[in-house]
Protein backbone atom coordinates (compact mmCIF):
# COMPACT_ATOMS: atom_id res chain seq x y z
CA UNK A 1 0.00 0.00 0.00
CA UNK A 2 1.27 3.50 -0.77
CA UNK A 3 2.12 5.80 2.10
CA UNK A 4 -0.37 8.50 2.99
CA UNK A 5 0.70 12.15 2.69
CA UNK A 6 1.48 13.94 5.94
CA UNK A 7 -1.22 16.37 4.99
CA UNK A 8 -3.72 13.50 4.78
CA UNK A 9 -6.88 12.94 6.73
CA UNK A 10 -7.16 12.84 10.51
CA UNK A 11 -8.33 9.25 10.28
CA UNK A 12 -5.16 8.26 8.46
CA UNK A 13 -3.08 10.00 11.11
CA UNK A 14 -4.78 8.01 13.87
CA UNK A 15 -4.32 4.73 12.00
CA UNK A 16 -0.70 5.32 11.00
CA UNK A 17 1.03 7.70 13.42
CA UNK A 18 4.59 6.59 12.64
CA UNK A 19 6.50 8.93 10.32
CA UNK A 20 8.84 7.70 7.59
CA UNK A 21 11.23 10.54 6.79
CA UNK A 22 11.78 9.22 3.26
CA UNK A 23 15.29 10.64 2.76
CA UNK A 24 14.18 13.78 4.56
CA UNK A 25 12.55 15.50 1.62
CA UNK A 26 8.87 14.59 1.98
CA UNK A 27 8.01 12.71 5.17
CA UNK A 28 4.97 10.46 4.98
CA UNK A 29 2.72 8.73 7.46
CA UNK A 30 3.24 4.99 7.16
CA UNK A 31 0.36 2.65 6.59
CA UNK A 32 0.00 0.06 9.34
CA UNK A 33 1.31 -2.70 7.06
CA UNK A 34 4.44 -0.64 6.31
CA UNK A 35 5.51 -0.09 9.92
CA UNK A 36 8.47 -2.43 10.67
CA UNK A 37 7.77 -4.92 13.44
CA UNK A 38 10.88 -3.81 15.41
CA UNK A 39 9.58 -0.24 15.37
CA UNK A 40 6.13 -1.27 16.58
CA UNK A 41 7.57 -3.47 19.35
CA UNK A 42 10.26 -1.10 20.61
CA UNK A 43 9.04 2.47 20.16
CA UNK A 44 5.50 3.73 20.82
CA UNK A 45 4.39 6.06 18.05
CA UNK A 46 3.67 8.88 20.47
CA UNK A 47 7.33 8.78 21.60
CA UNK A 48 8.89 8.65 18.13
CA UNK A 49 11.40 11.26 17.02
CA UNK A 50 11.96 10.37 13.38
CA UNK A 51 15.48 9.93 12.00
CA UNK A 52 17.09 13.08 10.61
CA UNK A 53 19.01 13.34 7.33
CA UNK A 54 22.11 15.52 7.38
CA UNK A 55 22.10 18.12 4.62
CA UNK A 56 18.29 18.18 4.38
CA UNK A 57 16.46 20.71 6.58
CA UNK A 58 14.25 18.80 8.98
CA UNK A 59 10.69 19.11 7.73
CA UNK A 60 8.08 20.91 9.78
CA UNK A 61 5.94 17.74 10.29
CA UNK A 62 8.95 16.03 11.88
CA UNK A 63 9.74 19.10 13.99
CA UNK A 64 6.10 19.20 15.04
CA UNK A 65 6.36 15.58 16.15
CA UNK A 66 8.93 16.67 18.75
CA UNK A 67 6.96 19.77 19.69
CA UNK A 68 3.88 17.62 20.43
CA UNK A 69 5.96 15.46 22.76
CA UNK A 70 7.13 18.62 24.53
CA UNK A 71 3.51 19.66 25.04
CA UNK A 72 2.72 16.28 26.61
CA UNK A 73 5.66 16.45 29.03
CA UNK A 74 5.18 20.14 29.86
CA UNK A 75 1.98 19.46 31.83
CA UNK A 76 4.12 18.84 34.93
CA UNK A 77 5.24 22.01 36.73
CA UNK A 78 8.56 23.28 35.41
CA UNK A 79 10.73 26.01 36.90
CA UNK A 80 14.10 26.92 35.49
CA UNK A 81 15.73 24.06 33.57
CA UNK A 82 15.03 20.40 32.81
CA UNK A 83 18.00 18.06 32.99
CA UNK A 84 18.53 15.01 30.74
CA UNK A 85 15.34 15.86 28.80
CA UNK A 86 13.69 13.21 26.64
CA UNK A 87 13.29 15.73 23.82
CA UNK A 88 15.86 18.21 22.46
CA UNK A 89 15.50 21.96 22.64
CA UNK A 90 14.30 23.83 19.57
CA UNK A 91 16.58 24.12 16.55
CA UNK A 92 15.90 25.79 13.23
CA UNK A 93 15.29 23.17 10.49
CA UNK A 94 18.80 22.97 8.99
CA UNK A 95 20.51 23.12 12.39
CA UNK A 96 18.14 20.42 13.66
CA UNK A 97 19.35 18.07 10.92
CA UNK A 98 22.95 18.57 12.10
CA UNK A 99 22.53 18.30 15.87
CA UNK A 100 19.50 16.00 16.45
CA UNK A 101 19.92 12.31 15.46
CA UNK A 102 16.40 11.26 16.51
CA UNK A 103 15.45 8.03 18.29
CA UNK A 104 14.36 5.93 15.29
CA UNK A 105 16.64 3.41 13.58
CA UNK A 106 14.30 0.64 12.29
CA UNK A 107 13.45 1.54 8.69
CA UNK A 108 10.67 0.12 6.49
CA UNK A 109 12.01 -2.77 4.45
CA UNK A 110 10.69 -5.11 1.79
CA UNK A 111 12.94 -8.16 2.21
CA UNK A 112 13.39 -9.24 5.86
CA UNK A 113 11.10 -7.02 7.89
CA UNK A 114 11.54 -8.56 11.34
CA UNK A 115 14.76 -9.59 13.06
CA UNK A 116 15.97 -9.67 16.65
CA UNK A 117 18.96 -7.38 16.00
CA UNK A 118 16.74 -4.55 14.71
CA UNK A 119 14.31 -4.97 17.60
CA UNK A 120 17.08 -4.92 20.20
CA UNK A 121 18.80 -1.93 18.59
CA UNK A 122 15.56 0.03 18.47
CA UNK A 123 14.75 -0.76 22.12
CA UNK A 124 18.18 0.44 23.25
CA UNK A 125 18.03 3.59 21.16
CA UNK A 126 14.58 4.44 22.51
CA UNK A 127 15.59 3.74 26.13
CA UNK A 128 18.66 5.99 26.00
CA UNK A 129 16.74 8.78 24.26
CA UNK A 130 14.52 9.07 27.33
CA UNK A 131 17.59 10.51 29.09
CA UNK A 132 18.56 12.86 26.28
CA UNK A 133 21.14 10.50 24.71
CA UNK A 134 20.65 10.26 20.93
CA UNK A 135 23.12 8.61 18.59
CA UNK A 136 23.84 6.91 15.28
CA UNK A 137 25.97 3.76 15.33
CA UNK A 138 27.37 2.43 12.04
CA UNK A 139 29.06 -0.98 11.95
CA UNK A 140 30.36 -2.34 8.67
CA UNK A 141 32.43 -5.07 7.09
CA UNK A 142 34.19 -4.13 3.86
CA UNK A 143 35.90 -6.45 1.39
CA UNK A 144 38.08 -4.70 -1.21
CA UNK A 145 39.96 -5.87 -4.28
CA UNK A 146 42.11 -4.01 -6.80
CA UNK A 147 42.36 -5.04 -10.46
CA UNK A 148 44.72 -5.52 -12.17
CA UNK A 149 46.59 -7.01 -9.26
CA UNK A 150 50.31 -6.51 -8.77
CA UNK A 151 52.79 -7.52 -6.10
CA UNK A 152 51.65 -4.64 -3.86
CA UNK A 153 47.95 -4.87 -4.66
CA UNK A 154 46.24 -7.52 -2.58
CA UNK A 155 42.64 -8.25 -1.70
CA UNK A 156 41.87 -7.10 1.83
CA UNK A 157 39.02 -6.56 4.24
CA UNK A 158 38.29 -4.54 7.37
CA UNK A 159 35.75 -3.93 10.11
CA UNK A 160 34.78 -0.28 10.53
CA UNK A 161 32.74 1.37 13.27
CA UNK A 162 31.56 4.91 13.91
CA UNK A 163 29.47 6.21 16.79
CA UNK A 164 28.22 9.80 16.55
CA UNK A 165 25.56 11.63 18.49
CA UNK A 166 24.34 14.31 20.84
CA UNK A 167 23.60 14.10 24.54
CA UNK A 168 21.08 16.76 25.48
CA UNK A 169 22.12 17.70 29.00
CA UNK A 170 19.64 20.44 29.89
CA UNK A 171 17.10 22.85 28.41
CA UNK A 172 14.83 25.54 29.75
CA UNK A 173 11.08 25.04 30.16
CA UNK A 174 10.07 26.73 26.90
CA UNK A 175 12.77 24.89 24.88
CA UNK A 176 14.28 28.15 23.63
CA UNK A 177 17.79 27.29 24.83
CA UNK A 178 19.78 24.30 25.96
CA UNK A 179 23.16 22.71 26.60
CA UNK A 180 24.39 19.54 24.89
CA UNK A 181 27.45 17.36 24.36
CA UNK A 182 28.43 16.12 20.89
CA UNK A 183 30.66 13.11 20.35
CA UNK A 184 32.19 10.79 17.77
CA UNK A 185 34.19 7.60 18.26
CA UNK A 186 35.82 5.63 15.43
CA UNK A 187 37.42 2.21 15.58
CA UNK A 188 38.15 -0.66 13.26
CA UNK A 189 40.58 -3.38 12.35
CA UNK A 190 41.93 -4.82 9.15
CA UNK A 191 41.63 -8.60 8.91
CA UNK A 192 44.43 -9.41 6.49
CA UNK A 193 46.36 -6.28 5.68
CA UNK A 194 48.47 -3.50 7.11
CA UNK A 195 46.58 -0.25 6.67
CA UNK A 196 49.76 1.76 6.18
CA UNK A 197 51.02 -0.35 3.27
CA UNK A 198 48.07 -2.21 1.76
CA UNK A 199 45.00 0.03 1.86
CA UNK A 200 43.51 0.95 -1.51
CA UNK A 201 44.83 4.51 -1.34
CA UNK A 202 48.42 3.49 -0.57
CA UNK A 203 48.37 0.50 -2.91
CA UNK A 204 47.32 2.68 -5.82
CA UNK A 205 49.33 5.74 -4.84
CA UNK A 206 46.19 7.81 -5.27
CA UNK A 207 45.48 11.23 -3.80
CA UNK A 208 41.82 10.31 -3.31
CA UNK A 209 40.90 7.61 -0.80
CA UNK A 210 38.69 4.93 -2.43
CA UNK A 211 38.07 3.34 0.99
CA UNK A 212 36.26 6.17 2.71
CA UNK A 213 34.93 3.57 5.14
CA UNK A 214 38.33 2.66 6.55
CA UNK A 215 38.50 3.32 10.32
CA UNK A 216 41.51 1.09 10.97
CA UNK A 217 43.99 1.84 13.71
CA UNK A 218 44.87 0.96 17.27
CA UNK A 219 42.09 1.39 19.79
CA UNK A 220 39.23 3.87 19.78
CA UNK A 221 39.80 7.24 18.14
CA UNK A 222 37.85 10.31 19.37
CA UNK A 223 37.73 12.97 16.64
CA UNK A 224 34.82 14.83 18.31
CA UNK A 225 34.02 15.66 21.93
CA UNK A 226 32.60 19.15 22.39
CA UNK A 227 30.17 21.07 24.55
CA UNK A 228 27.47 23.10 22.81
CA UNK A 229 24.84 25.72 23.56
CA UNK A 230 21.79 26.68 21.52
CA UNK A 231 19.73 29.79 22.10
CA UNK A 232 17.38 32.39 20.65
CA UNK A 233 14.72 29.76 19.95
CA UNK A 234 17.18 27.52 18.12
CA UNK A 235 18.48 30.16 15.74
CA UNK A 236 22.05 30.16 17.12
CA UNK A 237 24.44 27.41 18.19
CA UNK A 238 27.96 27.65 19.62
CA UNK A 239 30.23 24.69 20.32
CA UNK A 240 33.77 24.32 21.68
CA UNK A 241 36.06 21.38 22.30
CA UNK A 242 37.63 18.68 20.14
CA UNK A 243 35.91 19.02 16.78
CA UNK A 244 35.39 17.02 13.62
CA UNK A 245 34.43 19.96 11.43
CA UNK A 246 33.41 17.68 8.53
CA UNK A 247 30.38 16.55 10.58
CA UNK A 248 28.81 19.99 10.17
CA UNK A 249 30.27 21.98 7.27
CA UNK A 250 30.12 20.96 3.60
CA UNK A 251 27.23 18.52 3.99
CA UNK A 252 25.37 17.24 0.93
CA UNK A 253 22.26 15.06 1.08
CA UNK A 254 23.17 13.21 -2.13
CA UNK A 255 26.64 12.25 -0.87
CA UNK A 256 25.98 11.10 2.70
CA UNK A 257 29.32 9.33 3.06
CA UNK A 258 30.70 5.81 2.92
CA UNK A 259 27.71 4.15 4.63
CA UNK A 260 24.88 4.50 2.14
CA UNK A 261 26.48 6.82 -0.41
CA UNK A 262 29.50 6.91 -2.71
CA UNK A 263 32.43 5.38 -0.84
CA UNK A 264 35.38 7.41 -2.14
CA UNK A 265 36.21 9.94 0.57
CA UNK A 266 36.41 12.74 -2.01
CA UNK A 267 32.61 12.56 -2.35
CA UNK A 268 31.96 12.77 1.39
CA UNK A 269 33.44 16.27 1.65
CA UNK A 270 35.54 18.70 -0.37
CA UNK A 271 39.13 17.38 -0.21
CA UNK A 272 40.57 20.84 -0.91
CA UNK A 273 39.00 22.41 2.19
CA UNK A 274 40.85 22.00 5.52
CA UNK A 275 37.92 20.31 7.29
CA UNK A 276 39.93 19.12 10.26
CA UNK A 277 39.05 16.48 12.84
CA UNK A 278 40.33 15.75 16.37
CA UNK A 279 41.59 19.31 16.82
CA UNK A 280 40.75 21.84 19.50
CA UNK A 281 38.45 24.56 18.20
CA UNK A 282 35.21 26.50 18.12
CA UNK A 283 32.18 26.30 15.82
CA UNK A 284 29.14 28.53 15.59
CA UNK A 285 26.04 28.31 13.40
CA UNK A 286 23.24 30.80 12.78
CA UNK A 287 19.95 30.27 10.96
CA UNK A 288 17.70 33.35 11.18
CA UNK A 289 15.09 31.97 8.74
CA UNK A 290 14.23 28.75 6.92
CA UNK A 291 16.02 29.78 3.71
CA UNK A 292 19.46 30.84 4.95
CA UNK A 293 22.14 29.71 7.38
CA UNK A 294 25.77 30.60 8.12
CA UNK A 295 28.49 28.61 9.89
CA UNK A 296 32.02 29.33 10.98
CA UNK A 297 34.65 27.02 12.45
CA UNK A 298 38.19 27.61 13.63
CA UNK A 299 40.53 24.89 14.92
CA UNK A 300 44.16 23.95 15.29
CA UNK A 301 45.51 21.65 12.58
CA UNK A 302 48.45 19.78 14.09
CA UNK A 303 46.98 17.47 16.75
CA UNK A 304 48.09 13.86 16.33
CA UNK A 305 45.77 10.87 16.55
CA UNK A 306 44.61 10.23 20.13
CA UNK A 307 46.82 13.01 21.48
CA UNK A 308 45.91 15.70 23.99
CA UNK A 309 44.26 18.47 21.88
CA UNK A 310 45.84 21.11 24.14
CA UNK A 311 49.37 19.97 23.31
CA UNK A 312 51.45 21.71 20.64
CA UNK A 313 48.90 24.49 20.11
CA UNK A 314 50.34 27.10 17.76
CA UNK A 315 48.96 29.96 15.71
CA UNK A 316 51.26 28.75 12.95
CA UNK A 317 48.95 25.74 12.52
CA UNK A 318 45.41 27.09 12.54
CA UNK A 319 42.48 27.20 10.14
CA UNK A 320 39.27 29.17 9.62
CA UNK A 321 36.36 28.04 7.43
CA UNK A 322 33.12 29.95 6.87
CA UNK A 323 30.05 28.66 5.01
CA UNK A 324 26.85 30.33 3.84
CA UNK A 325 23.93 28.23 2.64
CA UNK A 326 20.84 29.17 0.65
CA UNK A 327 17.93 26.73 0.97
CA UNK A 328 15.12 26.75 -1.58
CA UNK A 329 11.99 24.62 -1.70
CA UNK A 330 11.76 24.87 -5.47
CA UNK A 331 14.41 26.08 -7.94
CA UNK A 332 12.87 26.94 -11.32
CA UNK A 333 10.45 24.04 -11.07
CA UNK A 334 13.19 21.44 -10.48
CA UNK A 335 12.44 20.92 -6.79
CA UNK A 336 14.39 21.49 -3.60
CA UNK A 337 17.98 22.72 -3.72
CA UNK A 338 20.65 23.94 -1.32
CA UNK A 339 23.54 26.10 -2.52
CA UNK A 340 26.57 26.54 -0.26
CA UNK A 341 29.59 28.85 -0.55
CA UNK A 342 32.74 28.42 1.54
CA UNK A 343 35.79 30.53 2.25
CA UNK A 344 38.89 29.42 4.14
CA UNK A 345 42.06 30.87 5.63
CA UNK A 346 44.73 28.55 6.96
CA UNK A 347 48.10 29.19 8.52
CA UNK A 348 50.33 26.22 7.78
CA UNK A 349 53.82 26.46 9.21
CA UNK A 350 53.64 30.25 9.34
CA UNK A 351 52.44 30.61 5.73
CA UNK A 352 48.94 32.06 5.36
CA UNK A 353 46.85 30.48 2.59
CA UNK A 354 43.41 31.24 1.17
CA UNK A 355 40.82 29.23 -0.71
CA UNK A 356 37.15 28.86 -1.58
CA UNK A 357 34.63 26.14 -2.25
CA UNK A 358 31.11 25.60 -3.58
CA UNK A 359 28.66 22.82 -2.76
CA UNK A 360 25.35 22.24 -4.59
CA UNK A 361 22.59 19.69 -4.10
CA UNK A 362 19.61 19.93 -6.42
CA UNK A 363 16.58 17.75 -6.98
CA UNK A 364 16.07 17.04 -10.69
CA UNK A 365 12.30 17.47 -10.81
CA UNK A 366 9.77 18.53 -8.21
CA UNK A 367 8.59 14.96 -7.61
CA UNK A 368 11.67 13.20 -8.96
CA UNK A 369 13.78 10.74 -6.94
CA UNK A 370 16.84 11.85 -8.96
CA UNK A 371 19.23 14.33 -7.37
CA UNK A 372 22.36 16.13 -8.63
CA UNK A 373 25.37 17.10 -6.54
CA UNK A 374 28.63 18.92 -7.15
CA UNK A 375 31.51 20.31 -5.11
CA UNK A 376 34.36 22.47 -6.37
CA UNK A 377 37.31 23.91 -4.50
CA UNK A 378 40.44 25.90 -5.21
CA UNK A 379 43.32 26.67 -2.82
CA UNK A 380 46.34 28.88 -3.30
CA UNK A 381 49.77 27.32 -2.97
CA UNK A 382 50.09 27.87 0.79
CA UNK A 383 46.59 26.57 1.62
CA UNK A 384 47.06 23.56 -0.66
CA UNK A 385 50.15 22.52 1.31
CA UNK A 386 47.88 21.76 4.28
CA UNK A 387 45.45 19.48 2.42
CA UNK A 388 47.61 18.16 -0.42
CA UNK A 389 44.95 19.23 -2.93
CA UNK A 390 45.17 22.46 -4.93
CA UNK A 391 41.93 22.11 -6.88
CA UNK A 392 39.07 19.63 -7.02
CA UNK A 393 35.72 19.03 -8.65
CA UNK A 394 33.25 16.24 -7.96
CA UNK A 395 29.82 15.76 -9.48
CA UNK A 396 27.22 13.08 -9.93
CA UNK A 397 23.71 11.81 -9.41
CA UNK A 398 21.84 9.80 -6.81
CA UNK A 399 18.67 7.96 -7.76
CA UNK A 400 16.74 7.45 -4.55
CA UNK A 401 14.02 4.81 -4.38
CA UNK A 402 14.96 3.61 -7.85
CA UNK A 403 12.47 0.82 -8.41
CA UNK A 404 9.02 1.33 -6.90
CA UNK A 405 6.94 3.31 -4.39
CA UNK A 406 6.80 0.73 -1.61
CA UNK A 407 8.74 -2.31 -0.45
CA UNK A 408 12.25 -3.04 -1.72
CA UNK A 409 13.67 -0.15 -3.70
CA UNK A 410 11.23 2.36 -2.25
CA UNK A 411 11.82 5.77 -0.76
CA UNK A 412 11.04 4.33 2.65
CA UNK A 413 14.51 2.84 3.12
CA UNK A 414 18.17 3.39 2.20
CA UNK A 415 17.97 1.97 -1.32
CA UNK A 416 19.67 4.08 -3.98
CA UNK A 417 21.96 4.01 -7.00
CA UNK A 418 24.71 6.64 -7.18
CA UNK A 419 27.16 7.65 -9.91
CA UNK A 420 30.01 10.10 -9.37
CA UNK A 421 33.00 11.67 -11.13
CA UNK A 422 36.01 13.19 -9.36
CA UNK A 423 39.00 15.28 -10.40
CA UNK A 424 41.82 16.39 -8.14
CA UNK A 425 44.95 18.43 -8.82
CA UNK A 426 47.73 17.81 -6.36
CA UNK A 427 49.50 20.53 -4.42
CA UNK A 428 53.14 21.12 -5.32
CA UNK A 429 54.02 19.77 -1.86
CA UNK A 430 52.79 16.28 -2.87
CA UNK A 431 56.17 14.98 -4.02
CA UNK A 432 57.23 12.68 -5.53
CA UNK A 433 54.43 13.15 -8.04
CA UNK A 434 53.98 10.87 -11.03
CA UNK A 435 50.85 12.64 -12.31
CA UNK A 436 49.59 16.18 -11.77
CA UNK A 437 45.89 15.39 -12.16
CA UNK A 438 43.90 12.40 -10.92
CA UNK A 439 40.45 11.32 -12.10
CA UNK A 440 37.95 8.80 -10.84
CA UNK A 441 34.57 7.25 -11.59
CA UNK A 442 32.38 5.45 -9.06
CA UNK A 443 29.14 3.49 -9.27
CA UNK A 444 27.48 2.35 -6.06
CA UNK A 445 24.20 0.70 -5.08
CA UNK A 446 22.49 0.13 -1.74
CA UNK A 447 20.10 -2.75 -1.07
CA UNK A 448 18.40 -2.73 2.32
CA UNK A 449 17.97 -6.26 3.67
CA UNK A 450 16.53 -5.73 7.17
CA UNK A 451 15.23 -2.63 8.99
CA UNK A 452 18.79 -1.88 10.17
CA UNK A 453 21.10 -3.65 7.67
CA UNK A 454 21.97 -3.08 4.02
CA UNK A 455 24.43 -4.39 1.44
CA UNK A 456 26.43 -2.02 -0.72
CA UNK A 457 28.35 -3.17 -3.81
CA UNK A 458 30.67 -0.52 -5.22
CA UNK A 459 33.02 -0.21 -8.20
CA UNK A 460 35.53 2.57 -8.86
CA UNK A 461 38.13 3.28 -11.52
CA UNK A 462 41.01 5.60 -10.65
CA UNK A 463 42.84 7.22 -13.58
CA UNK A 464 46.40 8.56 -13.27
CA UNK A 465 46.98 8.06 -9.54
CA UNK A 466 49.09 10.98 -8.33
CA UNK A 467 51.84 8.88 -6.70
CA UNK A 468 51.67 5.91 -9.06
CA UNK A 469 54.83 4.70 -10.72
CA UNK A 470 52.93 4.55 -14.00
CA UNK A 471 49.99 6.24 -15.67
CA UNK A 472 47.85 3.11 -15.68
CA UNK A 473 44.70 3.23 -13.60
CA UNK A 474 42.98 0.44 -11.71
CA UNK A 475 39.59 -0.82 -10.60
CA UNK A 476 38.68 -0.83 -6.91
CA UNK A 477 35.91 -3.35 -6.23
CA UNK A 478 34.21 -3.28 -2.84
CA UNK A 479 31.38 -5.10 -1.11
CA UNK A 480 30.15 -3.66 2.14
CA UNK A 481 27.64 -4.87 4.70
CA UNK A 482 26.39 -2.15 7.03
CA UNK A 483 24.39 -2.12 10.25
CA UNK A 484 22.98 1.35 11.01
CA UNK A 485 21.49 1.77 14.44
Amino acid sequence: MAATSVAGTAAAQQAAPYIDTAYGWKPVLMEVVEVPVPLQQALPAQEQMARRHTGVPTSHPVLQQTRMRDEDTSKAPCHGWRFMPSTPQKFMPYLDSLFVPGNTCAEPCGIVCHDMISTGAQKLKHALSRYGFQYDLTMSYNYSAIHPRTRNRNDFSSFNHTLTGTWFLAKDCDNSQGVFLTFEADWGQGTNFSERHSSAQNSLGSLSNPQGSLRGGKGVFLPQLALGYSGFDGKWVAMAGTLDVSNYLDQNAYTPGWAGGLMNQSFAYNPALPLTWANLGFLTAWQPCDNFYAMYATTSTNTGINQNPFSDLSTNYWMHVAEAGFIMDDVWGMGAGTYRLQYTMIDHGGNLGLGFGMNIQQQMGKNSPLGFFTRVGFMDQDAAAATGTKATATAGFMLQAPFCKSGWGSRSNYDNISLGFLWQRAASSEKPMANKDEYGLELSAVVQVTPTFFLQPDVQYIFNPIHSTGRDGAFVLQMQGVFKF
